[in-house]
């Protein structure tokens, strides 16, 4: 194999890998299941230079993925890293990273097949928080948290955060060349769109990500996974990143889910930021006391989830 590599196709072997499948293709990078030694790999393979629209960033935004994937080695929420390597060389070709596996369904995935209630959507929650929480405390924002990049693995139910080619660190170079930093725009906070609105004119001004705008994003999950019938439909939804209007209350638009949640919730996308929690650990203990709250609570979920009422799985009330 020889020269720029811009795609590979099931049954191609390198470096000891089979590729089995494409998992997923973005911006930046292929996703690939492969197969070395009789284990499974999710094997991200950074665009080539030519094709990324990224000449300068594309294998340097690949390489600071694995130091923070490194930084945060570990976590039992956060993908973990195996390797890395260059195909079909490191003078000439494309840097890749060799990630654990994670079989799982996507937060959206695991809604629509499981069908969870309040307060197993709650726990789940909680360990997104914590991992936030570990992230933060080592200088690391995510920067593109929704739920096609939590993965709620099949074996255990447990949520492993995934796809951090995004991320920054305090102490890693601004690879980010626009206004924004890479991003979903449903999950990107108001304040945001307010500095694209008064920086238009300025093309050197950058946006700096703030602990607030992934509570914002982490809030956005909640409050679609609460409130669509079918989160994977693609379909108009509630406008979130309003600067003055927050969406209308979840409990208005699910009646099966408690009010105290809801507030809640309704905190997490509040306008202002300093409204939001004052951070990820916060988030994490709100997060905590909630899940008790609907577990205990006579008329919450857990007294429902035997009787099939609580599940958030819904149609629309008329």
């Amino acid at each position: 194999m020889t020269g720029p590599v811009v795609g590979l196709p099931p049954g191609a072997v390198f470096d000891g890998f089979k590729v089995i499948k494409p998992l997923g293709d973005g911006g930046f990078a292929f996703v690939y299941l492969v197969e070395r030694n009789g284990k499974l790999y999710a094997l991200k393979l950074a665009r080539h230079r030519e094709t990324s629209g990224d000449d300068k960033r594309t294998h340097a935004r690949t390489l600071r993925e694995l130091e923070i994937l490194l930084l945060l080695r570990g976590h039992p929420n956060i993908v973990q890293p195996c390797g890395y390597g260059y195909l079909p060389d490191k003078e000439s070709g494309n840097v890749y990273l060799v990630l654990d596996y994670v079989d799982g369904w996507t937060l959206a995935e695991w809604m629509e097949r499981k069908h969870p209630t309040v307060n197993e959507v709650l726990s789940v929650f909680v360990k997104i928080a914590a991992a936030l929480a570990y992230m933060h405390s080592r200088g690391v924002l995510h920067r593109d948290l929704k739920p096609a990049n939590v993965l709620i693995r099949k074996s255990d139910g447990e949520p492993i955060i995934i796809d951090l080619g995004s991320a920054s660190h305090t102490l890693a170079e601004d690879l980010t060349e626009e206004g924004l930093p890479p991003g979903t725009d449903r999950f990107r906070a108001p304040e945001q769109f307010k500095f694209l609105r008064e920086h238009k004119e300025e093309h050197r001004a950058r946006y700096a990500f703030q602990v607030s705008d992934e509570i914002f994003a982490y809030g956005v999950m909640l409050y679609d996974l609460l409130t669509d019938p079918r989160p994977t439909e693609v379909r108009p939804r509630e406008s979130i990143n309003s600067a003055i209007r927050t969406p209308q209350a979840v409990h208005k638009l699910n009646p099966r889910v408690p009010v105290a949640v809801s507030n809640w919730v309704q905190s997490l996308l509040a306008r202002a930021p300093g409204k939001r929690p004052v951070d990820t650990e916060a988030l994490r203990r709100e997060a905590a006391e909630l899940a008790a709250d609907t577990l205990l609570d006579k008329d919450g979920a857990s007294k429902a989830a035997n009787s099939g009422e609580a599940r958030v799985t819904w149609f629309y009330p008329d």
